[in-house]
């Protein structure tokens, strides 16, 4: 099968690279922006791509929604396979795009959208199949796990913490989507689409580590406490759809404290299977572009999309996920009684409006 690369960055030079001792595929085009590379197979016109009927299956690796989105309508439409390693792509607009695949008779595949090389999507597609799912996530974002153990393990500051990121490539230039949570959220949406063909939408709660500074560190230090960012989604006892990200702290013997650096662990609960986890490199150029590889071979064997027809819209209901949380305001340290989700984030959006320093974790029992 002849593939198509769209991004010839990080994750998609890797991709490209591992393309060429692939025993199945093949590929000698690679989209990209006029006067960037001059590599015999670059090319600068998406319909070049489109116009080859040769090229079967396209591997989109350049990122953002606008012109992902466009692509990605116009390669499905043309009849091409879409793999793409782009979380933000499919957590905005997953359920219209594999409607267009769907009605184009092609495949739409996404492994590499979630944890870097953890074959976590992969493996909760096939799960579902012969399982009830019921709860999913985990550690999700490298950048932000990078940066919490250097702030524990090695008294960096914040600030210089996100400066190793940098330098490492674990962080971007803009480190926001990464830092405020997003990331771990988009990344959450997709583990409840696959998982529990639910797209989760409405009060969608979201606290990244902004607000992880030395005092709190050093108040879960003194308490024995790791903490780490954590995406949540499940099903409630009534059977309503949470999905949620924040920081919780741990015990320092917990499996989720003794995931350092740039490691991702995630997690899924079934009926019958019990609780599976998976660890892995969460991000970087071979990582990722291994799990879009792992898709690429499947394409042959007709493998349709990972999101199931059933997948449908969903709202969220987070009142019913409740913790103790350990809180800091403005220096002062308490610890909760058992509170919803949802109390906790309208008092920490509270207290900031009036201009508090806020802090808070989730106490894991």
């Amino acid at each position: 099968m002849k593939v198509a690369v769209l991004g010839f960055g990080t994750v998609g030079r890797g991709v490209y690279e591992m393309l060429q001792s692939c025993r199945t595929l093949n590929c000698d085009c690679v989209l990209e922006r006029p006067g960037v590379f001059n590599e015999p197979f670059i090319v600068n016109d998406i319909n070049t791509i489109l116009n080859d009927k040769s090229i079967e299956a396209v591997a989109e690796c350049i990122g953002g929604t606008t012109i992902a989105h466009d692509f990605a309508v116009k390669c499905l439409s043309a009849g091409k396979h879409f793999v793409t390693s782009n979380k933000a792509l499919i957590s905005a607009y997953g359920l219209e795009l594999r409607d267009l695949a769907a009605k184009n008779g092609v495949s739409l595949l996404f492994s590499a959208a979630c944890g870097g090389t953890m074959p976590v999507l992969h493996n909760m597609a096939l799960a579902r199949r012969s399982d009830t799912l019921f709860r999913s996530g985990g550690i999700l974002n490298g950048t932000c796990n990078f940066m919490l153990t250097k702030m524990q393990d090695e008294d960096s500051s914040f600030d210089d913490a996100l400066d190793q990121a940098r330098k490492l490539g674990y962080a971007e230039a803009d480190p926001s989507a990464d830092l405020s949570g997003l990331d771990t959220l988009r990344k959450v949406i997709l583990l409840s689409a696959v998982g529990f063909d639910a797209f989760p939408e409405g009060d969608l709660l979201c606290e990244g580590i902004e607000s992880t500074d030395a005092d709190a560190i050093k108040e879960l230090k003194k308490r024995n406490l790791v903490l780490r960012l954590i995406g949540s989604c499940g099903r409630n006892e009534d059977g309503s759809l949470y999905a949620f990200v924040q920081p919780v702290a741990f015990s320092s013997s917990a499996a989720e404290a003794n995931v350092k650096m740039n490691t991702n662990m995630a997690f899924w609960e079934g009926e019958n299977c019990g609780r599976v986890t998976i660890s892995g490199q969460g991000a970087g150029r071979y990582p990722t572009a291994a799990n879009v590889l792992r898709d690429l071979t499947e394409l042959p064997e007709c493998r349709k999309s990972m999101l199931s027809a059933a997948c449908a819209a969903e709202s969220v209901k987070n009142d019913g996920c409740s913790f103790r949380y350990l809180v800091i305001e403005n220096g002062a340290v308490s610890i909760t009684e058992k509170v919803s989700v949802n109390a906790m984030f309208a008092e920490a959006a509270q207290k900031r409006k009036e201009g508090a320093k806020f802090f808070f974790a989730a106490m894991e029992e």
